[in-house]
């Protein structure tokens, strides 16, 4: 959500959105399996080394994952991936 914003006032409305959700850490396994997944898909997929630490978490919860990027997520997520709308 950070990364997307325009102004202050988006940066500030994105930090009161975000302190509403529970934040989840990253383990050493999340890592491992990101670096994995990064090492199979980054040629064939150009998939990026955050969203695959993104997926981690998802992928350990199993958890969906609600997001637009749907083209990057799916091949690490498979149906956990998912689109908000």
């Amino acid at each position: 959500m950070l990364q997307g914003v325009q102004s202050s006032k988006a940066q500030r409305r994105a930090l009161r959105t975000l302190r509403e959700f529970e934040r989840v850490d990253l383990t050493t396994s999340d890592i491992d399996w990101a670096i994995r997944q990064l090492t199979g898909f980054k040629l064939s997929h150009n998939i990026g080394g955050l969203d695959c630490l993104i997926a981690a978490v998802s992928h350990r919860l199993q958890l969906p994952l609600y997001t637009t990027n749907t083209r990057h997520f799916t091949p690490l997520l498979g149906a956990l991936a998912q689109r908000p709308y």
